[in-house]
């Protein structure tokens, strides 16, 4: 009967003690839910043990990280669509107060009928321009948040360069700018790409290298092939870049140093590099005494 006692107390003493230990569990758990709740830095001593108590603890601390790099996900993504409405606004501004100066001016009675054929031409192309800014624009948020769909089949990369060119020619022929397409390889270039992203890189490369040279230059484009990739680079005579802005150049409206002046909108490069990585290829950037060299490199069939 003694024994009995002993035990039975021995029992009672081991309950309460549980009681205690899980009511400081308990409690420790409700100050990390409650350091969440209030968005404070978590303090817990993590202590290596299989209970269950210690699993629950750790399971909170995997929530609060994953609830922290949603947070910053968030905030990144914020500050990219307020940088980016900035930009519009501020890209916009002036065609928009041209279409409404110009408006108002061939609406007026006093202005002569031949200037206001001008003013409808002018607020013709300040449209033409908000909706090539749009349509820039659009692509480039799609880019950067990488939601453009990619559809490769393996096809001729010359027919698309050549289309790319196409694009081009009245604007480097207004500036007599001559554009000369170069390969060593009397076949096609059968590379599997999606042709109207890669014809809108090549574009953009081809526009800058117009756009930033002088009238009566040349714009030379070279194809070639190695094992495993085919490069397409396009060299102009223009006014190039400085020192440390290759990689500089590739980012989201930056604009290079030698360019103040120049219209532009810092866009086209970014978007072609995007376009080049969704294909799995990369692009160089190569400064030369006269111009710039820029190369895109696309990988073959089976590389």
């Amino acid at each position: 009967l003694f024994v009995f006692f002993i035990l039975c107390f021995i029992l009672i003493i081991h309950l309460r003690k549980n009681r205690v230990e899980i009511s400081q569990d308990l409690s420790e758990i409700s100050e990390m839910l409650e350091q969440i709740l209030q968005e404070k830095q978590l303090q817990y001593n993590c202590i290596n043990s299989d209970t269950l108590f210690d699993k629950i603890r750790m399971q909170i601390l995997r929530i609060d990280e994953i609830n922290k790099g949603n947070m910053n996900t968030l905030e990144k993504e914020r500050d990219s669509i307020k940088q980016l409405l900035a930009e519009i606004s501020h890209q916009l501004r002036t065609p928009l107060a041209n279409m409404e100066t110009y408006l108002a001016l061939a609406d007026d009675e006093r202005t002569p009928q031949s200037e206001k054929k001008k003013y409808i031409q002018s607020v013709e192309c300040a449209e033409q321009k908000i909706k090539f800014l749009v349509e820039k624009f659009i692509i480039a948020a799609r880019m950067e948040n990488r939601i453009i769909q990619i559809h490769k089949f393996s096809q001729d990369l010359k027919q698309t360069v050549a289309e790319a060119v196409f694009q081009v020619y009245k604007r480097a022929e207004d500036k007599h700018i001559f554009i000369e397409i170069k390969d060593n390889n009397k076949f096609d270039y059968i590379v599997p790409h999606d042709r109207n992203w890669i014809c809108e890189g090549v574009y953009n490369l081809l526009d800058n290298s117009i756009k930033y040279s002088p009238k009566g230059s040349r714009v030379q484009i070279f194809l070639e092939d190695n094992e495993m990739f085919t490069e397409i680079s396009v060299e102009d005579e223009g006014i190039g870049i400085d020192p440390g802005e290759e990689n500089k150049i590739f980012q989201l409206y930056y604009r290079g140093n030698n360019i103040s002046g120049q219209e532009g909108y810092g866009m086209g490069m970014f978007i072609t590099r995007q376009i080049i990585s969704a294909h799995d290829g990369f692009m160089r950037v190569k400064r030369k005494k006269k111009g710039l060299k820029v190369s895109i490199f696309l990988p073959k069939v089976g590389t």
